[in-house]
């Protein structure tokens, strides 16, 4: 068989197995396991062991080399379990760090979802203070909007009753107003009854007076008329005669010969100019007749006329000369 060939270790290896057997279950065999005593020690077996140096076989030198060989292998597992054990805290750490970060993330997202639902109970919290602010508001808007309400149908009964007081009022003053009116209009007729009578009576009157000064009026002037006519006559045929007896008569002249004579004189009775304003024919007859005029100057007696009479009928005298003493 294979594993009892010269140049294996199995032969060696199986006593060895078998030697360390042998003690575990003598060691097994004397110990009592007993619950109520404890247990007495015993003397370990004696093993007689007849040391064999093999390591001078050939068999010892390949459990040499299987040493070395399971050594080797030894520290390659080692060497695996080191880097098993640096590939487990690798992971761990990994794990670790995994683990932190995702605690950390969770702590994140918790803050944040923490802020997130602060901010949420506060935009909740703002908008029931804004609710309440605006309900107080809105309540307030409609005491506010009732007390201007109250106010106005109490300001609107006030005017009204004000204003019925003042119509009242403004009634009776018309009716006042409209009764004095009355009395004063029919005291206005009655003055005016009494006016018209007085004036009715002072029209009589006056007409009557009127009519007797209209009648002494046409009676003076009637005698004024007379008299002045009578003045005016008489000094028209004083001027005729004066300017007749100032006359010098021409050779030429002849009966019914006759000028007509413009005199302006002054109100002192001066004369002021005169002229032809219709000839007789004879040149010299009318010249002769104007310097007559001239000759006489002055009439005296005009001076004495009043004004009006002088400027009625002798500011300008017409002078009709025709002497009545001529040759045929």
């Amino acid at each position: 068989m294979k594993w009892l060939r010269s140049d294996s270790y199995s032969i060696p290896t199986v006593l060895a197995v078998g030697l360390h057997a042998s003690i575990v279950v003598a060691g097994l065999v004397v110990i009592d396991f007993g619950d109520t005593e404890p247990p007495k020690p015993k003397k370990p077996p004696i093993v007689n062991a007849t040391v064999v140096d093999v390591s001078q076989t050939i068999i010892g030198q390949r459990e040499s080399e299987q040493r070395e060989a399971q050594k080797q292998a030894a520290v390659a597992e080692e060497k695996r379990k080191d880097a098993e054990q640096n590939r487990k805290k690798e992971a761990e750490r990994k794990a670790l760090e995994d683990k932190q970060r995702q605690l950390a993330q969770a702590k994140e997202a918790k803050e944040k979802e923490d802020a997130q639902r602060k901010r949420e109970d506060e935009q909740k919290r703002q908008a029931q203070e804004a609710e309440q602010k605006r309900v107080a508001q809105e309540a307030e808007t409609k005491r506010v909007a009732q007390e201007a309400e109250k106010k106005r149908l109490a300001e609107k009964e006030a005017d009204d009753k004000k204003r019925k007081e003042l119509e009242r009022k403004a009634e009776a003053d018309r009716l006042a107003e409209e009764k004095r009116k009355k009395q004063a209009e029919a005291d206005r007729l009655a003055e005016q009854e009494r006016k018209r009578q007085e004036e009715a009576s002072r029209l009589a009157e006056q007409k009557k007076a009127e009519a007797a000064a209209a009648k002494a009026a046409a009676e003076e002037a009637k005698e004024r008329a007379v008299a002045e006519a009578q003045m005016v006559q008489s000094i028209s045929s004083l001027i005729n005669n004066r300017v007749t007896a100032a006359w010098i008569r021409p050779p030429s002249a002849r009966n019914n010969m006759v000028t007509q004579l413009r005199i302006h004189f002054l109100p002192t009775g001066e004369v002021m100019n005169a002229q032809v304003t219709k000839s007789s024919g004879d040149a010299l007859f009318d010249q002769r007749a104007v310097d007559a005029v001239y000759k006489v100057r002055r009439i005296e007696e005009l001076a004495k006329v009043d004004s009006y009479v002088f400027e009625r009928n002798f500011r300008q005298v017409d002078l009709i000369f025709n002497p009545q003493d001529l040759r045929n």
